[in-house]
């Protein structure tokens, strides 16, 4: 879409210029209000409205608004003429497609996918972190057993209480980890893990160990077991994950489930110019020899 100058520049007036009762921002703020309302869009799956949108964020409808509308010239988002609600537009969906394209961790991903659908007979899944939390983009189901627990693609598990959630979590920015765990953390089930001191002890434990197990949290029946893919090495690109019932994927988990996680996700890291794996093994060697030497 080719935006007429003039009409850019007017755009760009009225967000310096706030309503009254509005806090003046500067121009980087307003792209991160912009970035959060698409983010918001993408987190509810359905249109919005404007106050809707306001009260998940904490911000004056005025200001959401402003943001709204011009989303909307841009092609970022649509309304619907009927119920005023706003949705996520094509242009969105296009600039996915790209980004999927200069960044193809789920092509990348498949044949391993298959594989541990394969060697360890439970469904595979794929996520990657958007904000701190995981979306899942590609799964490869269990054919194996005669009830087949699978996990829909665009699925976002909670950052708290699920494996996905917490390994994301864990490789993440630590303000944003604070930002997360200071929201009211709603559980799952009587089991999901609530506790913002305890989650910080988790998170710790993870990024020692290079897996996150969650049994009961997310459904009762059901474990997953997650370890963490990197690019450009430690920065966190993605999950691999299986998920099951719990009488397959104990807690903790086998041995070999783990092996078999962390050897695909250690080969994909490597081909995205991460060498963490390399010196996580390194580091547990070292510390095997210490323990040793005492």
């Amino acid at each position: 879409m080719t935006q007429n100058p003039r009409s850019m520049q007017s755009s760009s007036a009225s967000e310096a210029a706030p309503a009254a009762g509005d806090k003046k921002i500067n121009s980087v703020e307003a792209v991160k209000v912009a970035v959060r309302i698409l983010d918001e869009l993408a987190l509810g799956q359905r249109a919005m409205g404007v106050t809707e949108l306001a009260d998940a964020l904490g911000e004056t409808k005025p200001r959401v608004h402003r943001h709204l509308s011009t989303l909307r010239e841009m092609g970022l988002i649509e309304q619907d003429l009927a119920t005023e609600r706003y949705r996520l537009g094509w242009r969105v969906f296009q600039l996915g497609e790209a980004a999927g394209t200069q960044f193809d961790l789920r092509s990348r991903a498949e044949p391993y996918l298959l594989q541990v659908r394969d060697e360890l007979k439970e469904t595979c899944v794929l996520a990657v972190p958007i904000n701190g939390r995981p979306m899942v983009i590609a799964t490869m189901d269990n054919i194996y057993a005669r009830i087949c627990i699978s996990v829909k693609p665009g699925n976002r598990p909670l950052p708290h209480c699920s494996a996905l959630g917490r390994l994301t979590l864990a490789f993440s920015p630590p303000a944003l980890q604070e930002e997360l765990l200071a929201s009211h953390l709603e559980p799952e089930t009587p089991q999901s893990m609530t506790d913002p001191d305890t989650i910080r002890q988790r998170l710790r434990l993870i990024r020692a160990q290079f897996y996150e197990v969650c049994d009961n949290e997310v459904m009762l029946g059901v474990n997953t077991v997650a370890v963490p893919i990197f690019r450009n090495g430690d920065v966190l690109a993605g999950a691999l994950s299986i998920v099951g019932s719990i009488q397959n994927i104990p807690n903790p988990p086998r041995k070999r489930q783990i092996e078999v996680l962390q050897s695909c996700a250690a080969e994909l890291s490597a081909q995205l110019s991460s060498d963490a794996y390399e010196r996580w093994q390194l580091g547990r060697r070292a510390h095997a020899l210490l323990n040793e030497l005492e």
